[in-house]
This record gives C-alpha cells, sequence and structure tokens, in this order.
C-alpha cells in the first residue's frame, strides 16, 4: 500500500467524491422512475435508485476504515436514525427490495401476458408518485425517506469544509455557541431545515436570550410551514431586540400567509413608524394592502418602497400586477419592462408582460413575450394558457381581415 492509500485526508476525499456521484445517479434514477412509462423501466430505474442508494450506506457505514467513516457521518451531520445506517431498515434493506423487484420481473418474463399489459399487477408491484409508497407483493415500502436522504446528502456535500471547521470546534467544546449557530445555518442553506432547528434548540439551551438564534428560528420554521410556531419565534425576537426590524418584516409575511391581514398591516406600520427608509417594510404593507382589496393604497406602499429602492424587484413586479388589475396596462408594461431588466431570465415576467400586451391589443408583442417565457421555462402552464388565448385572438384578426 503506497502512502497515498496511508493519507486519511486523501481517503476522505475518495468517499466524498463516490458520495457524491452515487447522490447524483441516484437522484437522476428517482427522477426517472416517477416518469417510467413501462413495468419493465420503472423496475430498471428504482433498481438503478436502491442500487445507488445501498453504496452510499456502504461508503458511510461500512466495517472498514470506521473512523473516517464516524468522521464523514459525523461532518455530514448523518445520525444513526438516518435511513442510510442499514440498522434502520434492516441490513440489506435496499438490495433486498432490489432482489425482490428483480424475482418479480423474471416471473413476468415468465408470464408473456402479462410483460403485454402497460400497467404492472397491483398485487405484484406498485407504485404511487404522490405518496413515494412501493408495494411490492402486497407488501409496501416507504421510499421518501430514502430519497430525502439522497437529496439531503447531495446537498451537503459541497459545504463539507465548512462543516468541518464547525464539527473541529464542537468536538473540543460541545456548548461553542458560535460553532452551533454556523452550523445550523450550514444545514439550513443545504435545506435541511429538520437538522437546522435541531440544532437551534440545542443553541437555545446554551443561549436563551440570543435573539438571533431566535430569528433563525424563525426563519426555518416558516419555511417548514410552521407558521403559529415561526410567529412566536418572531415575537421573541422582537422582545429581546426591538431594533432587529428584519424579525418586524418577516412577522408581517407569516401573518399575511395566515390571512390575519390586519395585524399584518399593524406590524408593518410599526416598522415603518421606527423606521420610513425601510423598504421591505414598504413592500409588505402594499401586498397587505392588495390583499385586503385597498388597490390606491397599495400602490402608494409600492411607490414609496421604490423611491427608497428603485431597483427592488419584488416591488416592481407586484407594482406591475397591481397596474394591471387597476387597467393601467401602459403602466404596468413599464414596470415590467423594467423588472425583466433587473431579471431577464424570470419566465413568470416575461408571461405578464405577455399579459399585458394582450390586454393592450398588442398580440405579435404578446406572442413574443410568452414564448419567451417557454423558452426559459418550457412547459410552463400559464404561458401556456397565455398564448393559446393570443394565438385565438392573432387567428381571429386574420379572419376579419379576410372577410
Amino acid at each position: 500500500m503506497d502512502a497515498m492509500e496511508d493519507n486519511p485526508t486523501d481517503k476522505i476525499s475518495r468517499y466524498r467524491a463516490e458520495l457524491l456521484e452515487r447522490c447524483r445517479a441516484a437522484l437522476s434514477a428517482f427522477n426517472a422512475l416517477n416518469r417510467a412509462k413501462s413495468p419493465a423501466a420503472f423496475r430498471l430505474c428504482l433498481q438503478k435508485f436502491l442500487g445507488e442508494f445501498e453504496g452510499i450506506s456502504t461508503v458511510l457505514w461500512s466495517r472498514s476504515n470506521r473512523k473516517n467513516r464516524k468522521e464523514l457521518r459525523s461532518v455530514l451531520y448523518i445520525t444513526d436514525d438516518s435511513p442510510f445506517n442499514p440498522s434502520t431498515f434492516g441490513p440489506g434493506f435496499a438490495s433486498g427490495l432490489e432482489k425482490v423487484l428483480k424475482e418479480e420481473a423474471k416471473d413476468g418474463e415468465e408470464d408473456p401476458d402479462r410483460s403485454k399489459t402497460s400497467e404492472p399487477a397491483p398485487s405484484a408491484l406498485a407504485y404511487s408518485p404522490c405518496s413515494k409508497v412501493l408495494t411490492v407483493n402486497g407488501k409496501q415500502y416507504e421510499v421518501l425517506p430514502l430519497f430525502l436522504a439522497v437529496r439531503n446528502l447531495y446537498a451537503t456535500l459541497p459545504l463539507y469544509g465548512e462543516l468541518k471547521s464547525c464539527t473541529e470546534r464542537l468536538e473540543k467544546d460541545p456548548e461553542d455557541a458560535t460553532a452551533l449557530f454556523q452550523k445550523a445555518v450550514l444545514l439550513y442553506k443545504a435545506t435541511r431545515h429538520e437538522d437546522a432547528l435541531q440544532l437551534t434548540e440545542s443553541l437555545l439551551g446554551i443561549a436563551p436570550e440570543d435573539y438571533r438564534v431566535w430569528y433563525n428560528r424563525g426563519v426555518i420554521l416558516s419555511e417548514m410551514g410552521r407558521l403559529e410556531d415561526a410567529l412566536e419565534a418572531y415575537d421573541r425576537t422582537i422582545e429581546l431586540d426591538p431594533s432587529f426590524q428584519v424579525a418586524g418584516d418577516n412577522k408581517g409575511v407569516v401573518l399575511a400567509k395566515l390571512g390575519r391581514y390586519e395585524e399584518a398591516l399593524e406590524t408593518y406600520e410599526k416598522t415603518l413608524r421606527k423606521n420610513p427608509k425601510y423598504a421591505e417594510a414598504w413592500a409588505g404593507k402594499g401586498s397587505v394592502l392588495s390583499a385586503l382589496d385597498r388597490k390606491e393604497e397599495a400602490l402608494e406602499a409600492y411607490n414609496s418602497a421604490l423611491e427608497i429602492r428603485p431597483e427592488y424587484l419584488e416591488a416592481l413586479a407586484c407594482k406591475g400586477s397591481l397596474l394591471s388589475r387597476l387597467g393601467s396596462f401602459e403602466a404596468a408594461l413599464e414596470a415590467y419592462d423594467l423588472s425583466l431588466r433587473l431579471a431577464p431570465a424570470e419566465p413568470g415576467l416575461w408571461h405578464s408582460r405577455g399579459l399585458v400586451l394582450s390586454e393592450l391589443q398588442k398580440y405579435e408583442e404578446a406572442l413574443q413575450s410568452c414564448n419567451r417565457a417557454l423558452e426559459l421555462s418550457p412547459g410552463f402552464a400559464p404561458a401556456l394558457e397565455c398564448k393559446v388565448r393570443v394565438l385565438s385572438e392573432i387567428s381571429r384578426k386574420k379572419t376579419q381581415v379576410r372577410k
């Protein structure tokens, strides 16, 4: 064995490279799985996914080089209850399920009548793309936890260096609040919200009065759809530091999502009394007023936001939408044109521009906008619907001209 083989750092690098490649392959197979048109294609995609999943599990939990693999799991925050742990689903779960699938496929080959059918026999093999539940010979298997584990690992691997630094500090001092805070932020970036939330809970045991922890907790809970809990976290943030205005802005967003518009409006107005130059609060106020059908006041709020930040994309787009609802189509078109200078690759803006142009009976330009939206996002349903209407109008105009 040469020196490179003995170098733990090189081994870790190779393990990481293998994990990344297997994650890519597994996610690709899973996406293909949900689009499979035949039982044979479905089995092949599922077998590929399960095979890669088993490979990831082996990299993380193989009995050889236990120290290196334990380091990988620690840095990547893969706990013992992870689906990758062979003991979670039982040793060889994925490979065992793969074996069942191969046997089922073999049975199908021996039964010519079954192989001709477009759908697998319900008693043998069935899969629900919505619930991600696989049924093989009447027994159900939850596939979603496996997919989520792969997706989370794939999102975490690029952050390995930063996570390792936090992990090393926590090994020296498990109550290093700064390292815990940074690790929670990194896991949030990797969209591992449950894990990030768990770390904020640990942090609150160390620093219960830190407004930043409460704020991050609110952000995570909001992303998870736990809006009432997020609201409590933002209230605690504001209580600990009333000058931290971002928490007030986020609180307004959550209240609006809960349909509590009057409370949201009060929150934004309170924030703006403290800081009248807070563009985000003006935009938030505009959205709430728009939801309350107070359109003119909403327009004033958006204009106030844009006076402070002329290139505030969200406020420009919302202003365009509101102007369109008010029937001010030329002004709405101007707002969308400004928005597209800032975000030329946003299909939603091109679609909205197409709608406004169709209202102005500029159908050829509207068609160009719809086509641009579809170039950026093929199959984008709103743009397709708009395009159909525009083409219908163009056809109708041509018919009138011929008459």
